[in-house]
């Protein structure tokens, strides 16, 4: 039976249910799946009520562009649209992120003015955005003063002068520079030198750093807890400093480590407070013997995430010292060590029962006879990263899927997922075998 015009004005359906009396929390649950887009765009126009509802300080708590994938005509409406509104909602934004998108989006002056009356946003993430330079973040200083937590990956145009007024954010705790290329040791020691505590420090992709830049830093900013840095030309002596004077160090990544030796691996003993560890592209020069020590000095029991990538020198004894030494671990990336075997693997599985993720990629000498047990061991895993496993045969990956079809495995050949589990399976996974694993 059709509504009639009566009944939709009223909010009453055919069931006679009367939508427009929910309870306001209810709406308001509903709403919070709806993008800021849409609520300032749509959601008001429709009904009084819901106008009464789109402008709900829950509903505006944060702002994020960054995904966005529609027309720029429409990002325009709805920067438009927010204009006349935006004194209502301003008081309650405290997170606002927002990407270049693509060349015909600028973060010109109209913008920029408008953005500014967030005054309160204790978050800001502009991400590939060439336009902002020291000039834009001293306007951003300026109006924007509780800035705790400032994301600037990716924008090309900042340099040392910009980390300068960077320094100035008197609130500031929280830097992400990745891709800033032109950033230097002089950017890095503005930072040291800020009179506030920087907890997390990101630089993953600025090349120019050096020993003397990241010592100055972790001495004086004693309270990092995440640091992420771009190894190309650093050596021991910032990863010895590093754990020397943090603490309270959480969060450890090193990409590039080609200049380091068992001393920085040594130097990592010990740091029981660490969550999340990556190391890539790890140097010849270190030992076996200093990753299977840094397992075994001493238990790393509050461990959740471990990425080792492209080591030669992890081999079957260092995956034995990660079971028994991480039992916490839930996320697991061993990439390119070609000299694990199955056999530590199977131990592994048995041991880090939290595991939700694991990339095996490049692990050429692995068969994947533990494929036939991983689900009964590891019951919380749903990624599962195998590519470049040679050794591991179509047919472990389908009777796995077959057991566990929520399971997301990524090979070189493809992604498999959700094969459905019905007296129809063989048919199914012989037509997949055929046209989806004898792809390349």
């Amino acid at each position: 039976m059709e509504e009639s015009a009566s009944d939709c004005s009223s909010g009453e359906n055919a069931t006679g249910v009367d939508w427009m009396k929910l309870p306001s929390e209810l709406w308001l649950e509903i709403f919070s799946y709806m993008s800021p887009v849409n609520i300032v765009g749509v959601l008001r126009y429709v009904s009084t009520l819901f106008e009464s509802y789109s402008f709900h300080p829950s509903l505006w708590r944060e702002i994020n562009l960054t995904d966005w994938n529609g027309p720029i005509t429409h990002l325009d409406s709805f920067i438009e649209n927010l204009s006349p509104v935006i004194d209502q909602v301003s008081q309650h934004l405290r997170t606002l992120s927002f990407c270049q998108i693509t060349g015909n989006f600028v973060f010109d002056s109209d913008k920029r003015c408008l953005f500014y009356k967030f005054s309160n946003i204790v978050s800001l993430e502009i991400t590939d955005c060439d336009c902002v330079t020291a000039e834009i973040l001293a306007e951003i200083r300026q109006n924007c003063k509780n800035i705790e937590a400032l994301v600037l990956s990716g924008c090309c145009e900042v340099n040392d002068e910009a980390l300068e007024v960077v320094s100035k954010f008197e609130h500031l705790t929280r830097l992400d520079i990745e891709g800033c290329c032109f950033v230097s040791d002089k950017g890095v020691n503005f930072i040291a030198e800020m009179s506030g505590q920087i907890l997390i420090f990101l630089s993953r992709g600025v090349h120019r750093l050096s020993d003397r830049g990241i010592v100055n830093l972790v001495s004086k900013q004693t309270k990092i807890e995440s640091l992420v840095l771009s190894g190309e030309n650093l050596t021991d002596y910032s990863v010895i400093n590093a754990c020397l004077h943090l603490a309270n160090l959480k969060h450890f990544e090193i990409f590039k480590c080609e200049n380091f030796t068992d001393r920085s691996i040594y130097a990592l003993c010990g740091k029981v407070k660490l969550e999340r560890l990556h190391l890539e592209k790890i140097a010849e020069e270190i030992s076996t013997r200093a990753f299977n020590s840094l397992f075994r000095y001493k238990p790393m029991l509050n461990l959740k995430e471990l990425g080792l990538y492209i080591a030669d020198a992890v081999v079957d004894e260092t995956i034995d010292a990660i079971s028994s030494g991480c039992p916490r671990l839930d996320t697991l990336e061993l990439t390119f060590c070609s000299k694990v075997t199955d056999k530590s693997i199977d131990k592994l599985i048995k041991s880090c029962r939290k595991l939700e993720i694991m990339c095996l990629n490049g692990m050429t000498s692995l068969k994947g006879d533990w494929l036939a047990r991983i689900d009964h061991y590891l019951p919380k895993l749903h990624c599962l990263c195998i590519a470049f496993c040679s050794g591991i045969s179509d047919d472990k990956i389908k009777h796995l899927l077959s057991r566990k079809s929520e399971i997301s495995v990524y090979t070189n050949k493809k992604k498999y997922k959700e094969f459905p589990k019905d007296e129809h399976i063989n048919c199914c996974l012989r037509k997949i075998s055929f046209e989806d694993f004898n792809e390349i």
